[in-house]
């Protein structure tokens, strides 16, 4: 899968991230290698942390969803994805932070990450997008109790720099492949910007 200016975007990357680098991949490797698909070696770039995920690493299919936890089709395509990852085992869901409507979503993006580190990330993202209206400090407390996460722990690693960086390299990602809103969205090796139907998305599987 080839991006216009692909190769200058991942020349800057290395270049803004190389201090702080999260993964092992290289330019080469993102470059150069075709031995694994694109979608894929951008996940190697990033650090387990920041991958939230439902169904098994050896699943077939990779389904990516560049998200904004305030973003309304994002909420609607939520319980489809669920669903696919639940009802068939060659299917893995991926969710990858871009909050870009408010500075509340960058805020409860810190949080889901914070949540991983807990092994609790899939489980707080749930109960946040299955929220009923608008998100108030009500529901954000009842979530991080319904989800299992340690509140307090959760606090803590939330206000940590790392939290700000992963953020920062899952939108530049985003923006380098041309994902401008969400939900944007990686089945398998085929990318779309914006919201598709469960049906939409079951023909596209392997």
């Amino acid at each position: 899968m080839t991006y216009r200016y692909l190769h200058i975007f991942f020349c800057v990357f290395i270049c803004v991230f190389s201090r702080n680098a999260f993964a092992e991949m290289t330019i080469e490797n993102l470059i150069f290698d075709d031995s694994k698909p694109f979608h894929l070696k951008m996940l190697d770039t990033l650090p387990s942390e920041a991958i939230i995920q439902i169904g098994s690493d050896e699943a077939e299919n990779t389904i990516i969803e560049f998200m904004d936890y305030f973003c309304g089709y994002c909420k609607k395509i939520h319980p489809e994805l669920v669903e696919l990852a639940n009802e068939r085992d060659d299917v893995r869901v991926i969710f990858l932070q871009h909050p870009i409507l408010s500075e509340s979503s960058k805020v409860i993006a810190k949080m889901a990450i914070a949540a991983n580190y807990q092994q609790k990330g899939f489980e707080f993202h749930h109960e946040i997008l299955s929220i009923s209206g608008s998100l108030n400090q009500e529901k954000l407390n009842q979530a991080i109790k319904d989800s299992g996460v340690n509140s307090i722990k959760l606090k803590i690693d939330s206000a940590k720099d790392e939290m700000e960086k992963i953020i920062v390299l899952s939108s530049f990602l985003a923006g380098g492949i041309g994902a401008r809103g969400t939900p944007s969205i990686f089945v398998n090796e085929i990318f779309t910007p914006g919201y598709i139907s469960k049906e939409q998305i079951i023909n596209m599987l392997k």
